[in-house]
């Protein structure tokens, strides 16, 4: 399913938030979340892991521009395996040049995971002049 780029009217920021598990399906293969208009501006992503993703050996819990991509974040900055909020500084400051869908997908080794849950959040700003007109770049 693609998932059209959106923005609101008004001069704010805008969020894509998705509830993602080990178990969520397509998740191995990547699922788009959402897409980020052209000329927006990344402000930030954030993931809450509440419950440890616990697969043996390994645990990459990631987002990116592309199906299984870490632009935005990689294992490492996600620590799948640890509970707690955690704020992700890849890719920050990034502008998106076209409408970009953004990516989530779970990555594991050794015995499979039978546990995890996170929350991603991603805050960016849309192209906009001061009047709230969506002009984006390009």
């Amino acid at each position: 399913m693609t998932i059209p780029a959106r923005y609101n009217h008004n001069q704010q920021m805008h969020v894509m938030r998705a509830n993602v598990a080990y178990n969520t399906p397509g998740i191995a293969g990547g699922i788009q979340i959402g897409t980020v208009p052209r000329g927006a501006r990344l402000r930030g992503l954030h993931v809450y892991v509440d419950t440890a993703f616990n697969a043996a050996t390994t645990n990459v819990l990631a987002a990116g521009t592309a199906a299984t991509g870490t632009q935005l974040a990689d294992g490492t900055a996600t620590a799948a395996g640890t509970t707690g909020y955690k704020t992700v500084t890849t890719g920050n400051a990034l502008t998106f040049a076209s409408d970009t869908p953004i990516y989530v997908s779970y990555a594991q080794t050794g015995t499979a995971a039978t546990a995890g849950a996170a929350t991603f959040i991603l805050e960016f700003f849309p192209d906009m002049d001061v009047n709230g007109t969506y002009t984006p770049a390009g």
